[in-house]
């Protein structure tokens, strides 16, 4: 492939990442049940093609996502951003000072390594901001997690939108990762996406795929749709089916296109599905005229797939 990515600031971090990263919830398959080698083989593919932000999780691919990076990374001497989150272990949702470090330290070990580039809060569900912010809750855990140099920089994710902009305003995280608010479907989050960069935050958008709905999981997810949402996909299929790459690379474009986006992520499950991730990335910025008109499609309204 002849295709070169982009790079953009991470906010407050001042470091530059490629503009596509790859997350790793579905390296081993839809269904995860494919050997660890798939999902090595997907993240070397994806740091030959220049890919430098890596994102894995605590529960991704029922706990296995941390240990196919470590399995990849171990004795890669390349460049790259490593950015992992805890909430779902030692227990679901246990957001105490405690759970947090013996979260940590479980995918230190899982990832071969003696820190991470970036610790996030992950969500949903949304925890009270007082599990948070109050006395031996986790941002005492993850500010001890940084103090003992288990990671670099603290970061929040998720997709209620109120939750994520009092994260905001507290302007104790470095990074915020959205999903499912800004992509074809929807863009009720860009305006929180303003905030966070007012605040110098770095700004990550996840899922542009919508879980998969302009992608291969199309006809899975086509029932859970409403007549509204319905017309407007095939709306939005219409407009953008013509485009280099048909609906799944404008996807991705129109993911990159607010200049307050540092980096979007890929849930590629594949050498071959990251590969088109790259391509339509390295591609030029989709025309603004078909930027208009999903914006006008998309009436700023949140969504419930």
């Amino acid at each position: 492939m002849g295709s070169t990515l982009r790079r953009r600031r991470l906010g407050r971090t001042g470091l530059e990442v490629s503009e596509l990263g790859l997350g790793g919830a579905w390296l081993l398959g839809r269904r995860g049940d494919l050997p660890i080698e798939h999902g090595v083989v997907t993240i070397r593919r994806a740091l030959e093609l220049g890919i430098t932000y890596l994102d894995t999780a605590e529960c991704y691919i029922g706990g296995r996502s941390e240990a196919v990076f470590g399995a990849a990374l171990e004795g890669y001497e390349g460049q790259y951003f490593l950015a992992t989150k805890f909430g779902h272990r030692p227990r679901a949702f246990d957001w105490s000072r405690a759970g947090v470090l013996e979260s940590v330290e479980e995918s230190l070990r899982l990832l071969r390594r003696d820190s991470v580039d970036l610790l996030q809060v992950h969500t949903p569900a949304e925890p009270p901001l007082e599990a948070i912010f109050g006395p031996g809750g986790a941002l005492e855990g993850m500010r001890e997690a940084r103090e003992r140099g288990w990671c670099r920089f603290l970061g929040i994710n998720g997709r209620h939108l109120d939750f994520l902009r009092r994260g905001v305003e507290t302007d104790a995280f470095d990074t915020l990762l959205v999903f499912q608010r800004f992509d074809l479907m929807e863009q009720s989050a860009l305006p929180l996406l303003k905030e966070a960069r007012a605040h110098d935050m770095g700004v990550i958008l996840g899922s542009p795929l919508r879980l998969g709905l302009f992608g291969s999981a199309r006809d899975e997810l086509l029932p859970r749709l409403g007549e509204d949402d319905r017309r407007q996909l095939e709306a939005l299929e219409t407009l953008l089916r013509g485009e280099p790459g048909g609906v799944p690379a404008a996807a991705i474009r129109f993911a990159l296109s607010p200049p307050e986006v540092s980096v979007v992520l890929s849930g590629a499950a594949s050498p071959a599905e990251i590969e088109s991730a790259v391509e339509a990335a390295a591609a030029p910025p989709l025309p603004e005229r078909l930027v208009d008109e999903v914006y006008r499609l998309g009436r700023g309204l949140e969504r419930q797939l």
